[in-house]
């Protein structure tokens, strides 16, 4: 059994520059998670990128549950996908807080 989310799924005010550029930048959220994702897996690759630009909220849910996974963090595919057909931009913003929170910790 893992762990839970350390960061909130609505707590873009403590990381003002990512919310910023998720909201306001064509692509921004791509750019933000692809960046989780690939600060996660330690691989940067284009993919994650591709797959929330073509894919959008399906994409976004694959690359939820990549860092979930590789965080150990408790959760399911379900969840992910409702995730980010509601919040997608909160979504990736909690992503991208929770691999740098953890990439910190683990520095």
């Amino acid at each position: 059994m893992g762990r839970a989310w350390e960061e909130t799924l609505f707590g873009c005010a403590s990381d003002v520059p990512s919310c910023l550029l998720t909201c306001l930048l064509p692509g921004g959220i791509c750019i933000i998670q692809a960046t989780a994702v690939n600060n996660a897996t330690h691989e940067g690759k284009a993919v994650p990128y591709i797959l929330v630009y073509c894919l959008g909220c399906i994409g976004g849910a694959i690359n939820r549950e990549t860092i979930r996974k590789k965080l150990d963090i408790d959760g399911s595919l379900v969840n992910s996908c409702l995730t980010w057909c509601c919040c997608a931009e909160c979504a990736a913003c909690q992503e991208y807080r929770e691999v740098k929170k953890h990439s910190h910790h683990h520095s």
